[in-house]
């Protein structure tokens, strides 16, 4: 099997460290896990084409990364970093909040 470098169009130099043919990284998959889930999986179905399970499979390692696949990866990297910004935007409010709370 021919393993392919993912280095396309500037978008998909995202995955530059991943390649083509081959499972994405832990550490990429563990992000995913984390910071995605069903619904956001489902939306990059509907958005990019690639079938909702396929997203979740090359998510979740247990299918490989193709050029027709990178698109969702890239757009579910994309929701990751959102979701990553609300979830530190909504712990400094608890913190706001907590530190409010006990000074009363």
């Amino acid at each position: 099997m021919v393993v392919k470098e993912a280095t396309m169009s500037p978008e998909e130099s995202m995955l530059k460290n991943e390649q083509f043919g081959n499972p994405i990284s832990e550490k990429l998959s563990n992000y995913l896990r984390t910071y995605t889930g069903k619904d956001d999986r489902a939306n990059v179905s509907r958005m990019t084409g690639v079938g909702s399970s396929t997203v979740r499979d090359v998510a979740f390692r247990n299918n490989n990364l193709t050029e027709s696949n990178s698109r969702a990866i890239i757009e579910l990297m994309r929701i990751a970093i959102i979701n990553c910004n609300n979830l530190i935007e909504d712990a400094g409010k608890a913190i706001t909040d907590l530190k409010s709370i006990l000074n009363e």
